[in-house]
């Protein structure tokens, strides 16, 4: 015995020490998920998505396409550029930009220099990303908005300087185009000319070159890493990149209106990076970025793998040990009430956050770059608000698990002392909930009193004052007492009124025992109570004499009939010779058959509205049923050209019904369908399905108009047909709603024209 304890206790410390360990994993894996998350987020291609650190090598990357498509683009402008500000493949700020005409004779030419200078004197500058800059806004608002008549501008068309009428512009437009221009070129003389770069590229338009390597040519371009040749003979783009550079075709004919003759392009890309450029510093980048990005997505898919396996071992035997079959609970704070917990997390949470901005934070702006702060503090706020939920949280669990959760929660006892206080309480309790603020108010008064008797100097004074007090709480009593008695009255009124509601048509009150105005109004509602009485015994007196009658009727009918009917077969099978005879013998036999099935038709509506009829409910597929019904009737409605237009799901609509009473529901709304609906025509057959219901809708057109209101077609013995023209006994409609509502079902008629709809809702099985 003593063994098996010592058991016992050991697998309780092995599962012990198992959550133990469980919980520390869960916070390595947590310094994990953090971890990779950090290194993914501060990695400087973030925000560009995983597709663009998937390549292993940075040629094959959509970082250096971006780069080569974005050189291409400034190589292009700077061809363009180069006849605005160079004479002789020298920068000249003695070349003609813009003219302006200022006045009446008084065309002024600017040229790149004044440009230049005018910039200075007016708070403009070139910042060293090559972006145009201001130094004091109040500079530039100095410059005049007055719009002059252009000149030319040598940047505008692509003749060079242009004839006049090209309109007007203001000073500072000017300026500001030319000094964009400007900035666009001197980017490119930095990257392409003063600079090394790995960027090779050679354009030829003629006898016109622009190049940063003599020795590039068709040989020799093959020779670098990367490469894309074309020419204005081909629409081929010759080219070892990832993909053909964007709109360099678009670039290179665009070139041709200022340089009008056939053009040859070589560009190539060094890939050993023997120069130092945006390439050569790119492809390090890339290549650290890239290996951050593997470790940062290894961490956070391991961190998130080992946090799920041990979160779901925890939250699965938390509570649970060995030697017990019940939850564990922490006597210290698993007991605590739940909203407890909860205001104990938030003030954790709110101490955690204090102490972050204090001095969590500013110990990380120390190791962390400032770009990244902003991410590191929220890292911080939410590590610490995953950490404090986590204990609270698991508690909650436990407290769950044993079924504590709710018993022990303020929230149980304020709603069950809510709905006690407001939702279930009688009159008189309400009444006395009432006398309680009463009293409270008189206290508020008293204390008036009190005051201003102290305050009173004159002894009549005082007296006079504490009179009053006690007539005013004289008065209260007698009013209360007067109310309550009142309330309690209301209260047996209004059980005696849910009673009669309820079906308790027997109920009454002791008259003698109420005064006023509750007398006489107990007196009605005694009255009420049995008239209603008396009409309901008259009314199951009624129906019980028309069902006998009608069972009686029908019984009586039903024996003489079978005999005719038995006879009408006898005389047929003799065959007679005369074809009178044979058709009288027909026209007895549908009539017969007509009458036997209304006294049918009689028998099973009076047992329906008596409730004299047995329900057998059972689960059926709806869908299987109304395909069944519609191969039965499909040739019979061949007969009068009818069509059946059957719109169904492909899977079952299972719904609880008894299969007997369905079926005599569906043949005659079938039938009905085949008296009254006009020939050749269509009958629609719908069955449509929701989370909740399944309902079978059948519609046609009718033949004969409709001029009565749906309610009225589920009467007795009420037709559609109002001329009689078709047999039938005026009870298939109503047969089927009292059958359809006997079986828990909802029946609904609708009528918009000629269009005749019928609704049958039942609540569906899963």
């Amino acid at each position: 015995m003593k063994n098996k304890t010592d058991m016992d206790k050991n697998m309780f410390l092995s599962k012990k020490k198992m959550k133990l360990w469980a919980s520390i994993l869960h916070l390595i894996a947590f310094v994990f998920f953090v971890t990779g998350i950090s290194i993914i987020f501060c990695n400087e291609n973030f925000n560009k998505g995983l597709l663009w650190m998937n390549a292993e090598n940075y040629e094959d990357s959509p970082l250096f396409m971006s780069q080569v498509d974005s050189d291409i683009s400034l190589l292009f402008s700077y061809a363009n550029l180069k006849n605005i500000f160079e004479t002789d493949g020298k920068f000249d700020i003695n070349k003609d930009i813009f003219g302006l005409n200022m006045g009446p004779s008084n065309d002024v030419d600017f040229t790149v220099g004044s440009i230049i200078e005018y910039a200075k004197r007016h708070g403009y500058y070139i910042d060293e990303h090559f972006q145009l800059s201001i130094t004091d806004q109040k500079l530039v608002d100095q410059i005049e908005d007055t719009s002059y008549f252009v000149n030319y501008r040598t940047y505008a068309d692509s003749s060079g300087i242009a004839e006049p009428g090209d309109g007007y512009i203001s000073m500072k437009t000017a300026i500001t185009e030319s000094l964009g221009l400007l900035a666009i070129y001197y980017n490119a003389y930095e990257r392409f000319v003063l600079a090394p770069s790995n960027f090779r590229y050679r354009l030829e338009y003629g006898e016109e070159v622009y190049t940063n390597d003599r020795t590039l040519n068709i040989k020799s371009v093959y020779e670098y890493g990367k490469y894309v040749i074309t020419s204005s003979q081909g629409m081929v783009v010759d080219t070892n990149l990832r993909t053909v550079p964007k709109e360099l075709s678009y670039y290179a004919e665009k070139l041709t209106d200022k340089l009008s003759k056939p053009y040859k392009i070589y560009i190539a890309i060094n890939t050993v990076y023997t120069a130092t450029d945006i390439y050569a510093v790119g492809n390090v980048n890339y290549l650290s970025q890239r290996r951050l990005y593997v470790i940062g997505l290894v961490s956070v898919t391991i961190g998130m793998i080992v946090m799920a396996l041990s979160l779901a071992y925890l939250v699965i035997f938390s509570g649970h040990s060995d030697d017990r079959s019940d939850i564990k609970l922490n006597n210290l704070f698993d007991v605590i009430p739940f909203e407890v917990k909860i205001l104990l997390l938030i003030f954790a949470t709110v101490i955690a956050f204090t102490a972050n901005n204090f001095i969590g934070q500013r110990v990380m702006h120390i190791y962390i770059e400032k770009k990244h702060w902003n991410f590191a503090d929220q890292m911080l706020n939410y590590a610490s608000i995953y950490l404090i939920a986590l204990p609270i949280a698991f508690s909650i669990l436990r407290e769950y698990k044993a079924g504590l959760l709710w018993k022990n929660s303020y929230t149980k006892v304020i709603k069950e002392s809510f709905s006690l206080h407001m939702f279930r309480r009688s009159f008189k309790k309400k009444l006395g909930s009432n006398f309680l603020i009463l009293i409270l108010v008189d206290f508020v008064a008293m204390a008036f009193f009190l005051l201003t008797t102290i305050n009173e100097k004159s002894l009549l004074g005082r007296l006079i004052i504490f009179i009053c007090f006690i007539l005013f709480l004289i008065i209260n009593f007698i009013v209360f007492n007067r109310v309550y008695k009142t309330a309690i009255a209301f209260d047996q009124i209004a059980e005696a009124i849910k009673e009669i509601a309820n079906g308790d048509t027997r109920y009454r009150l002791k008259e003698d025992e109420f005064s006023g105005r509750e007398a006489s109004v107990v007196k009605d509602l005694n009255n009420i109570s049995k008239g209603f009485q008396g009409a309901i015994n008259e009314q199951v007196k009624s129906e019980r004499l028309k069902a006998d009658l009608i069972t009686n009727v029908s019984h009586d009918i039903k024996t003489p009939l079978t005999s005719i009917i038995n006879y009408v077969d006898l005389i047929k099978r003799e065959k007679p010779e005369n074809a009178k005879i044979q058709e009288y013998l027909d026209i007895l036999s549908l009539k017969s058959q007509h009458l036997k099935n209304l006294t049918e038709d009689l028998v099973e509506a009076s047992k329906v509205s008596s409730g004299n009829i047995s329900v057998d409910l059972r689960d059926i597929d709806l869908v299987e049923m109304i395909n069944q019904t519609n191969g039965e009737f499909e040739e019979k409605f061949s007969e009068k050209g009818l069509s059946i237009i059957s719109n169904a799901p492909s899977n079952g609509v299972k719904i609880r019904a008894d299969g007997r009473h369905l079926w005599r529901v569906l043949e005659n709304l079938y039938n009905n369908a085949f008296k009254y609906a006009a020939k050749n025509s269509r009958v629609y057959i719908d069955i449509l399905s929701d989370e909740k219901t399944a309902t079978f809708i059948i519609k046609n057109i009718s033949e004969n108009p409709l001029n009565m209101r749906p309610e009225e077609l589920t009467e007795r013995f009420v037709r559609g047909d109002v001329s009689r023209t078709t047999e039938g006994s005026g009870l298939g409609l109503s047969i089927a709603k009292s059958l359809t509502m006997l079986q828990g079902g909802k029946f609904d008629i609708i009528i918009d024209g000629d269009l005749f709809k019928v609704q049958i809702k039942f609540e569906k099985v899963e």
